[in-house]
């Protein structure tokens, strides 16, 4: 819910020069397909959340997904990979889910629905919001088809086991002329297409973090904007405990 603030009170905020609170970043990964007709309204779901951002103190950090077990019904996803299949796969195994699905939203790798629920979605992001999240730097700079990233952290928080550090490239905006398969004839849109995912180091515990690696980017890709982001998490409940992003 959001909160309202009166003239007098948003003034009296002002004059006293307070700057707002820091946002939580939640992550939320649709699992998709061009292949399966149940998806194009999650995929708009997914569009209209990262654009509105509606969640009063959440950076809502959105990553579209494409798995490939939809392409042997006639079409073909261009943006499909096997590694997010089996990236879904592994979410199903420690979230207790019978079998994969698409649409499938999966919010801070530890709560999933479906994609194109949307009171499920928003009521799983604020669950999510309110866990308390590892601060991670992120500074991006795009040259000549490359991507420099640096990622940090102070060493400063607790860790609660192992903890992968990902960065993750991804589209702002793509679409597709369907030709085949369930959605044959349909134009379709998405966002933040995930293009490259990454696993580039690990947290130690006390021990400050720092690393630089660069990514390849298509300058098809580039054309319409890129999002660089990296999340930490923990490998064995597969929790996002922290995330950040920046938008090329």
């Amino acid at each position: 819910m959001k909160q309202i603030l009166t003239i007098g009170a948003l003034g009296i905020l002002l004059a006293l020069g307070c700057n707002a609170a820091p946002r939580t970043p939640v992550v939320l990964e649709l699992f998709t397909s061009e292949g399966c007709s149940s998806c194009p309204p999650a995929d708009q779901l997914l569009a209209d959340l990262d654009r509105t951002q509606p969640i009063d103190g959440v950076d809502l950090i959105v990553l579209s997904e494409h798995v490939d077990y939809w392409n042997r019904l006639g079409w073909s996803d261009p943006y499909s990979s096997e590694l997010f299949s089996a990236r879904q796969q592994k979410y199903a195994m420690k979230l207790g889910v019978d079998d994969v699905y698409t649409p499938q939203a999966v919010v801070d790798g530890q709560l999933e629905t479906v994609g194109s629920r949307a009171a499920k979605v928003s009521q799983a992001i604020g669950k999510a919001a309110a866990q308390v999240k590892i601060p991670l730097v992120l500074t991006a700079t795009q040259a000549n088809g490359k991507i420099q990233v640096h990622v940090q952290w102070n060493g400063a928080e607790k860790l609660h086991g192992h903890v992968v550090v990902y960065v993750a490239l991804a589209q702002n905006e793509a679409q597709s002329h369907v030709r085949a398969g369930e959605n044959s004839g349909r134009d379709l849109k998405h966002v933040a297409v995930v293009r490259t995912l990454a696993e580039v180091g690990a947290l130690t515990e006390k021990t400050p973090f720092s690393k630089d690696t660069t990514l390849s980017c298509d300058a098809k890709w580039a054309a319409g904007g890129v999002r660089v982001i990296a999340f930490l998490q923990e490998k064995s409940s597969g929790r996002i405990v922290g995330a950040a992003q920046q938008k090329l």
